[in-house]
């Protein structure tokens, strides 16, 4: 049997501004956070005792969290080990990529005409936060509704909510590789540059070819980083 882990998770600072959370709420975010900023790494388990006595919660918001977290994909439940960070492998990686790079092609050129100037000024402003922004788990956020504002508000409903599904599955690849490669996350918020710069001008050509070069970009990186464990 794997020896339980020694659980560190970072917890919110005393100077945080107070969210009001419920306990669910609450463990669900700090193992979110820990998972995508790699303090709880691809294959650990999460024994319910320990991450409640970590957090000062009893085991009914663990157990709770562990199911969202389960539904997100970022963690799984085996009959042997039970609670596990998602494990991560290239052949899942590669499958996850290639749809997105069917799909989101797609959805960008649906669209591109239908993309409004507020929406624009949300993702410049989304933008501008990731420039700045250190932690790995609230990029990889933003990250995320950056793409998805876009084919949320202006694609095929049904097609926007597949790439959703997708996008959630990417997250821990994501966080994994922002942990050892610094400049992934430097050409990343080059590459939302140019996207937001296509919409803007409606080419919708332009645009298509940014979010191409965007996830083939990121496959390379994914695929060559050993130490995230891919």
């Amino acid at each position: 049997m794997d020896p339980a882990p020694e659980f560190r998770i970072s917890l919110p600072d005393e100077g945080s501004p107070i969210v009001r959370q419920t306990a669910h709420e609450y463990v669900r975010s700090v193992l979110r956070r820990a998972i995508l900023n790699g303090e709880l790494t691809s294959g650990s388990r999460l024994v319910q005792a320990e991450l409640a006595a970590t957090l000062d919660v009893s085991t009914t918001p663990v157990r709770e969290a562990l199911r969202d977290l389960a539904t997100e994909g970022l963690v799984q439940f085996d009959p042997h080990r039970g609670a596990i960070v998602t494990e991560l492998s290239k052949d899942d990686l590669h499958d996850i990529y290639e749809l997105r790079l069917v799909l989101e092609p797609l959805a960008m050129r649906q669209a591109v005409d239908n993309v409004s100037s507020s929406l624009i000024e949300r993702l410049r402003r989304l933008h501008t936060h990731m420039l700045d922004e250190p932690h790995s788990a609230e990029w990889v956020d933003r990250n995320r509704v950056f793409h998805m504002a876009v084919y949320e508000t202006a694609a095929s409903p049904r097609l926007a909510a597949i790439i959703r599904n997708l996008q959630d599955a990417s997250v821990m690849y994501i966080g994994a590789s922002l942990q050892h490669q610094p400049s992934l996350r430097e050409g990343a918020n080059e590459d939302h540059a140019a996207i937001l710069d296509a919409l803007e001008r409606r080419d919708v050509e332009a645009a298509v070819k940014a979010v191409e070069e965007h996830l083939r970009t990121s496959i390379v990186a994914f695929e060559n980083d050993e130490s995230a464990g891919i």
